[in-house]
Parts: C-alpha cells; structure tokens; sequence
C-alpha cells in the first residue's frame, strides 16, 4: 500500500540519506528506483532536479526533516479494499500528513481529521488541537490556537 511505502520512504530519508553527498545521490537515484511505480507516479522526479525525492520532499515544511514523527497502523480487509489507517504520535508533523493524504489517498476525499496537543505538565500553550478537511485540491483548518487567534482578530476588527 502507497501510504505505508512513503512511511518507509520517510524513516529511510531520515535515516539513511539524511546527508548527502555527490557519491550518496547515486545511491538516492537507486533507491528512488527501486520504488514502486504507484509511489514514483505520485512523486515524479521534477525535472529541474537532482534529488529523486525532491517532489515527496515537498510535502513538508522543512525539507530537510522528512519526518511524520508518527505511526502508521492499517486495519482492515484488503481484498474487499476497506481498509482504515490509524495515524499517532508524539511531536507528529500534522500537516505533513495531511499534505500526505491529499497526495496518496484520492479515494478517500474529501477527508476531515483532527489531532489533540497534550502535555505532561500545566504548561501555558501546551494544550491544543485542531484539524483539517483535505480535498482534492485543497486542504482547510490548522491549530486551534491559530483558529482561535484568527477568530479574535475578526472580533477585534468588528468590534472597531
């Protein structure tokens, strides 16, 4: 299944090509090929450059760190093609994920989740949550902290 491949595909970026190096882009190169054709299809090499996984990278901000920093579970009956994933985590890169789920999992659109902040300790900020809703060319929501501020700022303004 595509979305376990590009978990692997994450670990494996993080892991084992975290640096690279001229002689290391050789090895990218056959490790992008060795892929299946539904992952090299969904994440084509983008012509103007080098690095194979350049578009996958794409789906996170920072490039450099392809983590989800999560957990992938599929649950279900893959020959009746019903199959459910259960994502979790510390520290997960959420909207990575979503950018993941618009990319990979089109059959499912539009789709709407939503994730919990918690902490071990009272900490001010350190509680939270938020969602998204991902369609097939879009991907609406965020934090409730940026919700919350986003909401406050429009009363703010209404109220003037």
């Amino acid at each position: 299944m595509l979305l376990k491949e590009c978990f692997a595909v994450s670990a494996q970026l993080s892991s084992d090509f975290a640096e690279l190096s001229s002689d290391s882009l050789q090895a990218v190169k056959t490790c992008y090929a060795s892929l299946s054709e539904a992952f090299r299809n969904t994440f084509p090499k983008k012509p103007e450059e080098e690095d194979p996984f350049a578009d996958f990278l794409d789906l996170w901000s920072d490039p450099g760190f392809p983590e989800f920093d999560a957990d992938l579970i599929i649950q279900g009956d893959p020959e009746a093609r019903t199959q459910f994933a259960f994502i979790s985590g510390h520290e997960v890169d959420v909207p990575a994920l979503a950018s993941l789920i618009q990319k990979v999992c089109k059959s499912a659109l539009p789709f709407g989740f939503q994730w919990a902040e918690v902490a071990d300790k009272d900490i001010a900020g350190a509680f939270g949550g938020g969602y998204y809703v991902v369609t097939d060319t879009e991907i609406f929501g965020g934090s409730t902290r940026w919700l919350m501020a986003e909401t406050l700022q429009t009363a703010r303004a209404g109220a003037t």
